[in-house]
């Protein structure tokens, strides 16, 4: 079975270290322009796909310059330092407009340690008392029809007492858990406006930071079943707005978290 995410994350090579992709149609925001975490997660794929990329990819920080626009993507990628355990990739999209979008990896591979903290997984109701995410209000992409998602916490496009919600997702047809949707998934929330006012205040992101600390263990353990995200807010002011993610496995593993800042009006 060939899932959605990876139809449409297929990098072609160029056969001279380049590569390029038809921008996809399915991870479209309705202002034109691509959806972030789908342009994240090429960037990555284009380090991991890489023939001198030895360890997982665990940390991807994105600039979004301008919007990734329908048509041909360019990518290419550059080893900046390799070590011993860790390496450091620079990736850049272009269009006909030029560079789109800037991504620096980091691919590591890491040991045990004696250490083994993590902070407390939130208290959620399960995903099966939680009421779906209604996708037909508001008009939105598309692309939200490829994830299952179920709010346990936070009311959308309501004016609510702070910006944080959970909730469970996972990918509508069954596609097991990667690096890749990893860092999809931490950009599908909503804005954190979208919990402060009832009132459609749209916006962009401008920069984007995800940090992979799940062992292939972990991800193999979550398959493809839900996982929570619980997502806050520090501030939403001046036309700037942040976003903080955490993203859990259901056995209670801190698979991921992100951050990010953006604009809105």
């Amino acid at each position: 079975m060939t899932f959605v995410f990876d139809r449409e994350t297929a990098l072609v090579s160029r056969g001279d270290g380049s590569l390029y992709i038809e921008a996809s149609e399915i991870y479209r925001n309705p202002t034109g322009a691509a959806f972030g975490g789908w342009v994240a997660a090429i960037m990555t794929k284009a380090v991991q796909d890489h023939e001198e990329c030895s360890g997982p990819v665990v940390s991807v920080q994105t600039t979004f310059i301008a919007g990734v626009g329908p048509g041909e993507v360019n990518v290419t990628v550059r080893l900046l330092k390799s070590g011993a355990s860790t390496q450091f990739w620079r990736v850049e999209l272009s269009q006909t407009v030029g560079i789109v979008a800037v991504s620096d990896i980091v691919s590591s591979n890491r040991r045990p340690t004696d250490l083994n903290y993590q902070i407390p997984m939130p208290v959620a109701k399960p995903a099966s008392e939680s009421p779906t995410l209604r996708q037909g209000e508001d008009n939105p992409p598309f692309w939200v029809s490829t994830y299952e998602q179920k709010i346990a916490r936070g009311v959308p496009f309501s004016v609510n007492e702070n910006p944080e919600s959970l909730v469970w997702i996972k990918e509508t047809d069954g596609r097991p858990l990667d690096r890749l949707n990893i860092v999809s998934i931490c950009d599908t929330p909503m804005p954190r406006t979208f919990f402060l006012s009832d009132e459609l205040r749209m916006g962009a992101t401008v920069s984007m930071g995800t940090y992979i600390y799940a062992s292939e263990e972990d991800i193999a353990a979550a398959g493809s079943d839900y996982l929570l995200l619980r997502v806050d807010g520090a501030t939403s002011r001046n036309s700037a707005t942040d976003q903080r993610v955490e993203l859990w496995s259901q056995n209670g593993t801190l698979l991921a978290t992100s951050n990010q800042i953006g604009f809105f009006r």
